[in-house]
């Protein structure tokens, strides 16, 4: 766990403005200009800064960056425009009365932090264009961040660090993506920052993957979720979350076989019917947990990328997580937006979520995770299971549950919070699921 050193960041600060080789512009949106109060505390700074700004005006930012088509300004395309015209205008004015071997950078970034006036979601964009060699064309980094502080101060400060961290990555690390990764969260207790979307382009990173990066973002625990399209790329949660209802499986997928299709079909039938509502307004996820074998050491991420490359290829989206127990997830999604979200399943699951010892370390036991997992009038959308060398088949009618849990039990299946899956028995295979 990273733990917060303010005089280790102002280090980093100030060995850039030690170089009088790399030079820029920070503009910021949103939380006070805390990325360059951390190089103005650090000294020297005349020797990095060209020029700080911050644009909270509407009718100003619009004049400076152009007029926010989509009506949002904590969003990735004002980012951009901000890039776009701090770098430009730097590269326009200053290379002529610099040093040859000037490297120069333009950072922004624009968020919706904590206020006294409104409950929100406190989040933003957070981005640096640079050369990482003189007159090179630029590189680029951009994530997006969400703060978990509960005062306005400690999430500026904690922007402060982390935008510190992201400008010296981009000039010290940036031969290492996954390093400048994990670095940038140095300095900062764990807890306070989720980054749960990363981009890097350009000529500084030739190679770089940043399918395989977002997947870290979640193995280094940045940010306890990681999703991905078809098309193989990484996406932002609220994106694809957007006035959409969930549908998930979990599973390893190593590899993906017919009972999981046959799984998944029979959910997303089940799930449309219950809704009253057509494929288009769900969005399906194939999940793959890592927490357990994170937490144990285990050999089950050496492969993910290729599996989560696999699903994709296959037209799933996909996420990747670090949420052990199913209602951690519910948690996360109704965070999003208040919405109905179905977990396919195995029979045999039903076992390990009546299990008491499931929810050890929880005051409420299996009645608090219940009410978050079920939560928004979720479902558990359970799909039989035919038992290997039998022709008997397990429902969730016929499954063995704890006898002092049989009332609950009996309780969710009548109000429809458990809901039996009922492909063609033809269609039925011995299956052995992945517990979580």
């Amino acid at each position: 766990m990273a733990q917060e050193n303010p005089t280790a960041t102002r280090a980093k600060a100030y060995q850039l403005n030690e170089n009088p080789l790399i030079y820029g512009t920070i503009a910021e949106i949103g939380a006070g200009q805390e990325v360059a109060r951390q190089f103005f505390r650090a000294g020297k700074t005349s020797g990095t800064v060209a020029k700080t700004v911050s644009a909270y005006d509407m009718q100003m930012s619009d004049e400076i960056y152009g007029v926010e088509q989509s009506g949002r300004y904590v969003s990735r395309t004002r980012l951009e425009n901000m890039l776009d015209t701090e770098y430009s205008e730097l590269i326009k004015r200053l290379p002529a009365t610099r040093p040859a071997a000037s490297t120069f950078f333009a950072f922004a970034d624009t968020v919706a932090a904590k206020t006294r006036e409104a409950s929100r979601d406190c989040h933003g964009w957070m981005g640096v264009r640079f050369q990482h060699e003189p007159g090179a064309e630029p590189s680029q980094i951009i994530a997006h961040v969400r703060m978990l502080d509960e005062k306005n101060r400690n999430q500026q400060e904690c922007l402060g660090i982390l935008g510190v961290n992201l400008i010296y990555g981009a000039f010290k690390l940036s031969a290492d993506p996954g390093k400048l990764v994990d670095a940038l969260i140095d300095n900062l207790e764990w807890g306070r920052i989720e980054l749960d979307f990363i981009e890097f382009e350009g000529p500084a990173f030739p190679e770089v993957n940043n399918r395989e990066l977002n997947i870290r973002l979640v193995t280094s625990s940045l940010t306890p979720v990681a999703m991905f399209t078809p098309d193989g790329n990484a996406a932002m949660p609220a994106d694809l979350l957007f006035k959409r209802q969930v549908l998930l499986l979990r599973g390893s997928f190593r590899p993906f076989l017919a009972v999981h299709q046959d799984m998944i079909q029979s959910g997303i039938e089940s799930f449309c019917d219950d809704l009253a509502t057509s494929q288009k307004n769900i969005v399906f996820f194939c999940e793959m947990n890592v927490a357990r074998f994170l937490s144990e050491g285990l050999d089950e991420v050496s492969d993910l990328y290729d599996r989560v490359t696999s699903l994709t290829e296959s037209g799933f989206h996909v996420m990747v997580t670090s949420h052990f127990r199913y209602f951690r997830l519910s948690e996360y999604f109704c965070r999003h937006d208040k919405r109905k979200i179905g977990f396919i399943m195995s029979v045999d699951n039903i076992q390990t979520i009546l299990d008491d010892k499931y929810y050890e370390g929880m005051d409420g036991g299996i009645l608090e995770a219940l009410s978050k997992l079920l939560a928004s009038d979720s479902r558990l959308l359970v799909y039989p299971n035919k038992m290997a060398g039998s022709d008997e088949i397990t429902t969730i009618h016929n499954v063995a549950v704890p006898n002092h849990q049989k009332h609950l039990y009996q309780h969710l299946i009548h109000n429809g919070r458990i809901v039996a899956l009922e492909p063609d028995t033809d269609r039925l295979t011995s299956f052995s699921p992945d517990r979580g």
